[in-house]
């Protein structure tokens, strides 16, 4: 029973990182200009799955560092440089185990590693999984739902870079312009859609 439970917050957490977050605007703020002008799909979607892979391998060593800094008077403190080892550790054995038992993995990996690790999505979520207490079930389902979220918003952003690109827009606005304010229009509809009134 106690499995069952843990598998059914596990999805439901990844299912409310997908759903009730602001998809788009809060992942975006985790990308690069490397990942914003993505030449292929196939890459936002590599860039996507290794961000899942390091999400949900730190959000083990996460949840570990939540339950040890939950009644620590210097959490505040400490949360911050402990999430960064967490992910450092996983980044590390992800580079090393690659590069010395998968040479074909680690050639198409070693450049976007680092991009699709270090970022304030993946620092984001967890910070959010802290705040509201989350077990270890929950912890590692919302860094999948996080994870997933993370390759939608890559391949929005680089199917709407592409249609933005054939459309009639203003010299002064062409480029990386347009496509924030593409961005920010997106994220407020989904803002709205998911039940948030602006204020007034």
């Amino acid at each position: 029973m106690p499995m069952e439970s843990g598998f059914s917050s596990f999805f439901l957490m990844a299912l409310t990182a997908l759903a009730v977050e602001n998809v788009i605007f809060f992942r975006v703020l985790g990308l690069n200009r490397q990942v914003l002008f993505l030449k292929s799909p196939k890459m936002g979607i590599l860039y996507g799955g290794m961000f899942t892979l390091v999400a949900l391998l730190s959000s083990l060593l996460v949840s570990l560092v939540n339950h040890l800094l939950r009644d620590s008077i210097y959490t505040s403190y400490l949360r911050a440089p402990a999430y960064f080892i967490c992910v450092a550790i996983v980044y590390v054995a992800i580079y090393l185990g690659t590069r010395a038992f998968l040479p074909a993995v680690f050639e198409h990996i070693r450049d976007i590693l680092p991009v699709s690790v270090f970022n304030t999505a993946l620092f984001g979520a967890f910070y959010v999984t802290a705040i509201n207490g989350f077990n270890i079930f929950q912890t590692t389902g919302y860094a999948f739902g996080a994870g997933v979220g993370y390759t939608l918003a890559v391949l929005v952003v680089y199917f709407a870079r592409k249609r933005l690109a054939i459309s009639p827009v203003p010299r002064s606005f062409r480029g990386l312009p347009v496509l924030l304010i593409y961005i920010g229009m997106l994220s407020l509809a989904l803002y709205g859609l998911i039940g948030h009134g602006l204020p007034t």
